[in-house]
């Protein structure tokens, strides 16, 4: 059995003519390939990632085969075909086609389904579909590949949303997902409470990242989220949000500062939204606090 191959190695077992190739900077999460085919009889190793093929241009019989018999299908535009990663294939079609190909990496799908379950998960693999009638997948696929070819101000976001899109919906309709057993949250430990809180007073002036805040304990942004939950009793934003208006307190005791100059400090848009939370948490106004309020 052949190694797994990556995106790039594809043509050398489907040979085909280019249309369509993502930034050179990779996509988070998947890479996009646009090909014009013509008729095939080709054998390909097992793909390291899952692929979704959306068929642009061009009608004909597909057969294929994952090590048992021979399935077969017309495809046309606007169909889609499925294949987990790890599956050897072969595949035979008479008719030129025009093709998008997505290839979604493992890491994405299973970060993906860690936030629609809040989670952990052992497999997924994708239903192997030759011909999926999946209008709404097509259409995300299609979306994608206009940012591919034409970006446009404010791509980076389109892309990252539609990548999501694209794994919620392989998610929802497409794949058999394996549940990793349950386990209570252990919580963190003490060094790592200490370094994450270390972190976020260091930064409570801009907007942490719950991957940053992970990343300052080596921990998937699943386990952290659990177990930072367990160690405090709080979510993350809730104990950052405490910690802000605990400096706010601090600031408005110890200082003379202008409350919108605190409020940047730390963290809060301007003075109105400062104001809201503030009053929200503790019934006054920054401004009643510093004045002898308690």
């Amino acid at each position: 059995m052949h190694a797994a191959i990556k995106v790039d190695e594809v043509p050398r077992w489907v040979p085909g003519k280019l249309t369509l190739h993502s930034p050179a900077r990779e996509w988070p999460g998947l890479t996009l390939r646009g090909y014009s085919y013509p008729g095939h009889v080709v054998d390909v190793p097992p793909l390291r990632d899952y692929l979704v093929i959306g068929y642009r241009r061009g009608s004909t019989l597909m057969r294929r085969r994952l090590g048992g018999p021979w399935s077969e299908d017309e495809v046309r535009p606007g169909d889609v075909t499925l294949l987990t990663s790890g599956a050897e294939t072969q595949w035979e079609w008479p008719g030129r086609i025009d093709v998008i190909h997505s290839y979604v990496r493992a890491a994405h799908l299973e970060q993906t389904c860690r936030d629609m379950f809040d989670r952990e998960i052992s497999g997924i693999e994708l239903t192997d579909t030759l011909r999926a009638d999946d209008p709404h997948l097509f259409q995300t696929l299609m979306n994608l590949a206009r940012e591919a070819r034409e970006p446009q101000a404010g791509w980076h976001l389109v892309v990252d949303a539609l990548t999501i899109q694209l794994g919620v919906q392989l998610l929802r309709n497409h794949a058999r997902i394996a549940f990793a057993p349950i386990r209570a949250a252990r919580g963190l430990t003490s060094r790592q409470l200490d370094t994450v809180t270390e972190y976020m007073a260091a930064n409570l002036h801009r907007n942490v990242t719950l991957d940053e805040l992970a990343g300052s304990v080596s921990l998937s942004r699943f386990h952290f989220s659990r177990q930072f939950r367990a160690a405090t009793g709080k979510t993350p934003h809730e104990f950052v949000l405490r910690q802000r208006l605990d400096r706010v307190r601090q600031l408005l005791r110890r200082s003379d500062r202008p409350i919108s100059a605190i409020a940047h400090e730390c963290g809060f848009a301007d003075q109105s939204h400062l104001s809201r939370v503030f009053r929200k948490h503790f019934g006054l106004t920054p401004g009643d606090f510093r004045a002898g309020g308690t």
